[in-house]
Formats: C-alpha cells, structure tokens, sequence
C-alpha cells in the first residue's frame, strides 16, 4: 500500500528533489481499469473513460476532431440554481459535460468542440463555463444556464489566442488568464458574461496559476519558482506586494484556507511535498507543513473545501486532507486513479469536490472521469 508522509515542516527530512514540466505529462497510455483501486475512506460512484467521455456531441455543434490520443486535463464542477450537479472536464477534443445529480448514474450531455490539445483547463461565473486551451484559438465562452442544452457562445480572442489556466474571482466578477504570450490578462466578466472586456494584464513574470481573494493574488510563478503576492485592487495597475520561494521552485499551485491565515501551494517535481504556509506576517509566511501521498511522486493542484484539502496527485490519484490545523494536516482518504508505475505525469490532473458535500469529480489523464464518493463520516 501507498503510505502518507504527514507532519510538521521542521520534523521533516528533506526529499530528493527531481525535474518536472510545466503541466507536462507524456503521451497518453491506454486507459486502465478503474477497479481492483487502492482506496481508503473512499468509494468509486461511476466512471467514463475516455471514449464515452469524448463520443457525444452537443446537438448543434460538430463532433469532436478526431485524434487518436485522446487524454483528460482540468475539471470543474458547476451546480445548476435547481440544484442538479454537473462534472466539467477538460479533455484533448474539447469541454466534456456529465450531468452527475445521481452520482452513480451519470449522464453524458456531451463535447462542446475545440481544437485537438492537451491542456485544456475550465471554471465557472454564473450560469457560465470558461474554457482555456494551449491551442492557438482564445477563450471558450459556454452557456450552461440551460444545461440540458449548453450553447458555446463565442471563442473570445481579442488580445490573448492561447491561455494554459485560469482563475475567476466570483465576488469581483474577474477573470485572469495565466500563461499567454503576453502575461496574464483580466477580464471583466461581471459585466457582459458572454463578451467581457479586458481591464489589466500583469506581465512583469510568467504566472502559471493564481488563486485570489479579495484584492490579493496569489500567483505561482513556476519558473521562477516562487509564489507571489499581489495587490489586485486596480486590475489595470497590479502591483507585487511580497515573493517566497516554494521548496521545489517550481511553484505550481495555491490556495487559501477559509480564515486566509494559511496558504497551500505545489511544486510540480518528483518528491516535492505539498507544503502549508502561515501568512500570519504577509510579508514573511512561514512554511509549517508538507505532505505527500509517497516518496518519488508528484503532487499536482490543490483545492480548500471549508477544513478539508483536496489533491490531485498524479499517478496516487486523490487524496482529501484535514487541514483544520493547517499546521498538522490528517489524511481523511484517498482513492488512486490510476495502477500504472508511480511516479510519472499519469493519473489525477484536476480533482473538484462540491462544496460542502463528500462528492468529488477526478480528471485522470489517462482514465477519464472517476466520480467518487468519501465514505469517512
């Protein structure tokens, strides 16, 4: 079985550190079974793979291009204002949408469309989904208001054609788009969600990932390798307020928790823990914590649902973490996507859970969609 490490920054030793891409994983395998899984606390609901995740169009638009590797990259989840819940994974064909309401009866709502591309990555304002992609195409804008029948509105590209993330402020209607040629752009979706106008862009490094709060921004700079902190109360004159290097520095990812006391953040290299940040001083966090699923993998993203953290790592799958104290973060679960070799750039790219409930969607590179269940409490 795949043991935990968990404990307390200073009682560690430090892990060998190995190289890593920038969200790199290699050539999609074929898809393995879901089932013998290594799993604690934790139960497989339902399962698409690849082919039934990319093999229904949405009516009206044309089918998915066709390619012979087909893989799954970011996912979201978005709940309908009725209440039905619904699993949006990024895939290499397009935006793939599963109605998940009954969770171990899924329905496949079908591909919004988009050029054949490895990363594709998608968040939610309101009654609509963004979709970014490394395909020089812009920014997928879909109308999920209607999710029986969702309707891509418009690819939105007037001054960034390419995006590899993204992240959407909901309380302040902005969007920022990481990765572009050209920075990081803001958009004003609060505005016109279906055609926002760009209000900042922030070019002064390369943002691979940010997570905001208020008018903070917190921008993993991966290959910088640092986590930086920015004032993001005028979007179109951002300024750096603070940096810190992440341990790996190759700094991948990052979220507050609820009290926005402590950060957690990734680095996307081999052995490279997630490691918990006290921002009790702003302007010098303290790294209290690390954890990682096993020696010689790579932890991916990291989410915050109240107390509870939530990991996609990689080829150990998803793990869910209490992080009441932050300081000394339990292992609640986990459940391993992926039984192939550890240690590569296979298995768990995105993993959502939706928001105060034990229902979590995992996007596995190779596997599909897993929708899964925690069975700790």
């Amino acid at each position: 079985m795949r043991l935990a490490t968990l404990a307390p920054a200073a009682a560690l030793v430090a892990l060998a550190c190995g190289g890593g891409g920038d969200g790199g994983p290699g050539a999609p395998s074929p898809s393995p079974s879901p089932s013998p899984a290594a799993s604690l606390d934790m139960r497989l609901l339902s399962h698409l793979d690849l082919t039934a995740l990319t093999a229904t169009p949405i009516p009206g638009e044309p089918p998915p291009p066709a390619t012979a590797n087909r893989s799954a990259s970011g996912n979201w989840g978005y709940t309908a204002p009725g209440g039905r819940r619904f699993a949006l994974t990024g895939t290499s064909v397009g935006l793939s949408i599963v109605e998940v309401t009954d969770p171990e009866s899924p329905r496949n709502v079908g591909v919004v469309p988009g050029p054949a591309n490895q990363w594709r990555e998608v968040r939610t304002y309101g009654g609509y989904a963004y979709v970014t992609t490394e395909a020089r195409t812009g920014l997928d804008i879909v109308d999920l208001r209607d999710p029986d029948r969702p309707r891509k509105v418009r690819t939105w590209n007037r001054t960034f054609d390419s995006a590899h993330s993204l992240w959407i402020d909901e309380e302040r209607g902005l969007l920022y788009a990481h990765g572009t040629s050209t920075g990081m752009h803001v958009l004003d979706v609060g505005r016109d969600p279906e055609d926002p106008d760009e209000v900042g862009r922030f070019a002064d490094f390369y943002i691979h990932d940010s997570y905001g709060r208020g008018t903070r921004l917190y921008a993993a700079a991966i290959n910088g390798g640092f986590l930086a902190v920015l004032d993001v109360s005028d979007p179109a004159g951002i300024t750096e307020v603070t940096r810190f290097a992440t341990g790996g520095q190759f700094t991948h990812n990052a979220w507050l928790t609820r009290d926005g006391r402590y950060l957690f953040t990734t680095d996307e290299r081999i052995s490279r823990p997630v490691e918990g940040w006290d921002l009790a001083d702003p302007l010098a966090p303290r790294k209290v914590s690390e954890y990682i699923a096993a020696p010689g993998t790579i932890p991916h993203n990291v989410i915050v649902d109240g107390d509870r953290l939530l990991l996609s790592h990689y080829t150990e799958g998803v793990h869910l973490l209490d992080v009441t104290d932050p300081e000394r973060p339990e292992r609640l679960g986990f459940y391993d996507t992926y039984p192939g070799r550890s240690g590569t750039f296979n298995g768990a790219w995105g993993a959502y859970i939706f928001p105060g409930t034990d229902l979590i969607l995992v996007s596995d590179i190779d596997g599909g969609l897993f929708v899964i269940g925690y069975t700790g409490r």
